[in-house]
């Protein structure tokens, strides 16, 4: 049987973000409302925190690259051992 808790898991932890960090609710409450410790808690935000900042950064990478194609950059040939004979 697989286990999609994880899942589930990750969902509430972008849940609890949204509640603290846009709706103003504060840990404790959600803490409660989730039946875990407001340390697990305060955990789970940062967790979220540090993904959605991390998803941001791949999403720039990701468009400053495409621009740099447009701008007719490419990525350099790769070193073979060959190429110093």
């Amino acid at each position: 049987m697989n286990d999609f808790s994880h899942m589930v898991r990750h969902k509430e932890k972008l849940m609890a973000y949204v509640l603290h960090n846009e709706f103003n609710y504060t840990k404790v409450s959600i803490a409660r409302l989730m039946k875990i410790s407001p340390q697990q808690m305060g955990q789970w935000i940062k967790e979220a925190t540090y993904e959605i900042q991390i998803r941001k950064l791949q999403s720039e990478v990701v468009a400053l690259k495409q621009e740099l194609l447009q701008l007719g950059y490419t990525p350099m040939k790769s070193l073979d051992p060959s190429d110093f004979l």
